[in-house]
């Protein structure tokens, strides 16, 4: 994985220990205790990822994200705040921690963030199918699958907005044209809807009777 370079910005010393070695075994990483370092490593290095630890830097941290994404628009930005850090009073980052977290919660973070290249991804309008990793993301949210949990998502996923009946359905997940017992089909349905609603992801599996299901948007809220 050491196609990705992660740069950690901060001046946490125990921080930098902790995190450091851990991203240097999955990622090209670089450290930089200022505004004026992380600049120049990012103009020198394609990064793809920055680590900012948002209580131990001593500049504007808007303008710094903004110069960083001037000069790299798909610069991903990843904050660790400290206890009663207001996270809406910060630029918009793609994602974030509060100390103390571990290194497996990290990990998970930016495994999402930057997927091995090679592990297959389908996505729509942001929800990611994670066909590797039998997982389904939306934003900073991850729910783990089933095989067939995985198979159905993808039955969506590769046709948004389509009507698929409940035969093909159970073709494309069971395979078979049985239709004598789909409660099996329900079920699967029934979790989908709810692994929705836990990632808090703005879609729904609408019914259309006598025909089928679909993916799509949320109507918008009045």
């Amino acid at each position: 994985m050491r196609h990705y370079h992660v740069l950690l910005v901060g001046r946490n010393r125990s921080l930098e220990t902790k995190v450091f070695p851990a991203l240097r075994q999955r990622y090209e990483a670089s450290v930089a205790h200022g505004r004026r370092e992380a600049v120049d490593i990012c103009a020198a290095q394609e990064t793809h990822l920055v680590l900012i630890d948002v209580p131990t830097i001593r500049f504007d941290l808007e303008n710094f994200c903004a110069d960083l994404k001037s000069q790299n628009p798909t610069l991903l930005l990843f904050f660790f705040l400290g206890r009663g850090m207001r996270l809406d009073q910060l630029p918009r980052a793609n994602g974030h921690l509060r100390q103390a977290f571990t290194l497996r919660q990290l990990l998970g973070r930016l495994s999402r963030l930057l997927p091995e290249r090679g592990g297959e991804v389908i996505a729509w309008q942001g929800l990611q199918l994670h066909l590797d990793a039998h997982s389904l993301s939306w934003g900073n949210e991850e729910i783990l699958m089933t095989p067939r949990q995985g198979a159905l998502t993808q039955a969506f996923l590769e046709a948004p907005e389509q009507v698929l009946s409940r035969a093909l359905l159970m073709q494309e997940v069971w395979g078979t044209s049985y239709l004598g017992d789909t409660r099996t089909l329900d079920v699967h349905i029934h979790w989908l809807r709810s692994a929705l609603a836990t990632l808090g992801a703005p879609f729904q599996v609408r019914t259309h009777r006598g025909v089928g299901y679909a993916l799509v948007p949320l109507p918008p809220s009045s």
